[in-house]
């Protein structure tokens, strides 16, 4: 029930988010969210912010529709960069900007419902899924194209809705949604996307999600990093990061979830990998388990050298 329903447990963290941050590394605290809550005491968990994006969004009139008949999109943000990461949707928002589409955020989304779907919790999912498609296929019917930097909120949207629901909203939101990198691709293939990227003197090991080999969309974020001046990207061919979205947070799974991701790990411990990127939270969780590297979503990646998002410099020297 906690993982079905972790939206709650995030925002409610939030509003005691110096607390929260500090319970998640104290030992006693976490041996007792072990015991209470099932999740794993040696899993490191992502901290908490006490402004999540949805109310930064609002104070920024972002959730006001535009009357741009131009490229525009509205974003489903999902639970991670809503609650944990305001960073990866602040560069989302960006990054978009900067290549002259209109981002609307809309009011009323909830988190997309996969850990709910996944513990065969389909009333809760069904609930979350009723809420997002009526309010995404009324952004859709404005003329939005929906985009998500989630590849697990891409799979609901797409693939989950339309088989909880059944009905035709459903079906136009599977039609009219992409996770975002695979949306700047095929601007790129369109000529469409801005090319003024500073170079980046890095050297990154790239893990593709299994939910985004699901979506049949190839390797855009990683092809994405490959236009950035002095970006040295690595294919990390390990499999499955072990996470399985909340699966590797329990403690009945945490052991069997490291050793699913025993190749994965290695290889981001090379000396010639200075930190990983990949577009899935849960992946991006796994891989800074076993190493004291950061995970990087490549949209920071892409705002950092489009000079947008300068405070990611300091994930790629190690400040953050």
């Amino acid at each position: 029930l906690v993982a079905s329903r972790l939206d709650v447990v995030s925002a409610l963290a939030g509003r005691i988010s110096p607390i929260a941050n500090w319970a998640i590394t104290n030992q006693q605290c976490r041996w007792i969210m072990d015991k209470v809550l099932g999740i794993a005491q040696g899993r490191k968990l992502p901290r908490v912010t006490s402004r999540p994006f949805l109310r930064r969004a609002a104070r920024r009139r972002l959730t006001r529709s535009s009357r741009s008949s131009e490229r525009k999109v509205a974003y489903f943000v999902d639970l991670y960069a809503n609650n944990h990461d305001p960073q990866l949707a602040e560069s989302t928002v960006a990054v978009l900007k900067h290549n002259g589409v209109a981002v609307y955020v809309p009011t009323g989304q909830k988190q997309s419902a996969m850990a709910a779907i996944s513990s065969g919790a389909l009333d809760i999912a069904r609930r979350y899924a009723r809420r997002n498609v009526d309010v995404l296929a009324d952004a859709i019917r404005q003329g939005y194209h929906v985009v998500t930097s989630e590849p697990t909120a891409a799979i609901c949207l797409q693939k989950e809705y339309p088989k909880l629901l059944g009905e035709e909203d459903a079906r136009q939101v599977a039609a009219n949604s992409s996770e975002i990198c695979s949306y700047l691709w095929n601007l790129h293939t369109i000529g469409k996307l801005q090319l003024d990227f500073k170079p980046v003197n890095a050297s990154l090991g790239y893990h593709m999600p299994c939910h985004l080999k699901a979506l049949e969309v190839g390797a855009p974020g990683k092809n994405l990093l490959k236009l950035i001046p002095g970006l040295t990207i690595t294919p990390i061919e390990e499999g499955c990061s072990g996470m399985a979205g909340t699966f590797g947070l329990r403690s009945s799974n945490y052991r069997a979830s490291l050793r699913m991701a025993r190749g994965l790990l290695h290889r981001i411990r090379d000396e010639d990998i200075q930190a990983g990127t990949t577009e899935c939270s849960a992946c991006k969780i796994q891989m800074e388990q076993g190493t004291t590297k950061p995970t990087i979503h490549p949209i920071k990646l892409l705002a950092y050298a489009y000079g947008l998002m300068p405070q990611v410099r300091e994930l790629l020297t190690g400040g953050g």
